[in-house]
């Protein structure tokens, strides 16, 4: 596999706040990144003989920096342009497209830790500039059956039942367009 390599001189970019609404308790892990893919599957290796089936991935992301700005409040860049295309497998130039960044809240860092995620899909940033997902303060700091949950919360309170509105949280991801200069 090979490392692709990061555009030094990115011009499609955005500034992202994330904040984080009445949290259940802290959050000692906070982790970003911005996920790219292929779209020009030709540039890869030859699917496997056997099956047909293409064991290249097709997929690779980026880490976002995070700067804590307080204990909700976190900053950071993504480009949609962050990645060169290149022969990187010697059968063409790969194109990539941005599909977009993620964020990862965890309580403590523990490996059952219930994992809060929030994804932005890249088109809709061009046209909208905040995206808020709402989770069960239940599954904090893990679920009590399933080890490191996934919990990608909802798109709108009005997803839970009604009891279970009052004991929700969100995380909000802002993104404004970086002015180039």
């Amino acid at each position: 596999m090979p490392t692709y390599a990061q555009n030094p001189a990115p011009k499609d970019q955005f500034d992202l706040t994330i904040t984080v609404n009445d949290p259940p308790g802290p959050f000692q892990v906070v982790e970003g990144w911005m996920q790219y893919q292929i779209v020009n599957m030709d540039c890869l290796p030859p699917a496997e003989y056997f099956s047909g089936v293409q064991t290249t991935p097709i997929s690779t992301s980026l880490p976002i920096k995070l700067k804590k700005i307080d204990s909700g409040t976190y900053q950071g860049r993504i480009a949609l342009d962050g990645l060169v295309e290149g022969d990187y497998f010697g059968h063409g130039v790969c194109r990539f497209m941005a599909i977009g960044p993620s964020v990862r809240f965890k309580a403590t860092g523990a490996a059952d830790d219930t994992r809060f995620v929030a994804s932005v899909d890249a088109e809709a940033m061009r046209g909208t500039t905040k995206f808020t997902s709402y989770y069960s303060s239940a599954n904090y700091p893990r679920d009590k059956e399933i080890a490191s949950y996934p919990d990608h919360g909802e798109s709108s309170p009005d997803k839970y039942v009604a009891h279970l509105r009052a004991e929700l949280f969100s995380i909000t991801i802002a993104t404004a367009r970086t002015a180039q200069p």
